[in-house]
């Protein structure tokens, strides 16, 4: 099946369309996150990263993924930054991670803490990780199918105009019983007015 991307799931043009939609998106949500012509930027931003800055434990993160600014690639550097950066709160670090472990890139794969990653990122109002947990919900392998969640997400993400959310819910819906639908307006309701316990997916 082609994607949005270019590429076949499950094929690595699928997985690093993903990843690279993922950075591109990242970069535009760190207005501090530039690359200077020496490595004088990646020291500031280790000091500042052990320092517990969510953001710079980010951008190093991103450093230790793609090398650079005096920082050679190491992919355990940049998976342990990113979870620091991810229980820091930072949605592009939870959105990030979310790829990384539903793809197994760098990490062992596993779709329940993928799902957990894109709920971090999906409360936080970031579209692309709504639309991908309500993939998750709805084909329900390793995390408990749930239609009607799964038509929530994609609901909040076409909201936003993410590609794709509009046709998904209209499928999911042609297939969805009617005591399926009838929940959607509460849980978009509970979702809206509370965290989401992503712990539970």
């Amino acid at each position: 099946m082609k994607t949005l991307l270019g590429g076949c799931k499950g094929s690595g043009g699928y997985i690093m369309g993903r990843l690279l939609l993922c950075l591109m998106v990242v970069l535009i949500a760190l207005p501090g996150f530039c690359l200077a012509d020496d490595d004088s930027y990646s020291r500031q931003i280790q000091d500042l990263a052990g320092q517990g800055d969510g953001e710079s434990q980010f951008a190093l993160a991103l450093l230790y993924e793609y090398g650079g600014q005096g920082v050679a690639p190491d992919p355990q550097k940049a998976v342990t930054w990113l979870v620091q950066a991810g229980e820091a709160g930072i949605p592009a670090a939870c959105l990030y991670l979310g790829i990384k472990y539903e793809n197994g890139s760098g990490v062992t794969r596993n779709l329940a803490t993928a799902g957990n990653w894109y709920c971090c990122a999906a409360q936080k109002g970031w579209a692309m990780a709504q639309f991908f947990l309500a993939e998750l919900y709805e084909k329900g392998k390793e995390v408990k199918k749930d239609n009607s969640l799964a038509l929530v997400w994609y609901g909040l993400a076409e909201e936003q105009g993410y590609p794709g959310a509009k046709e998904a819910m209209a499928l999911l819906t042609r297939e969805m019983s009617e005591a399926d639908r009838k929940k959607v307006d509460s849980l978009r309701v509970g979702l809206r007015n509370s965290k989401v316990d992503c712990s539970r997916l």
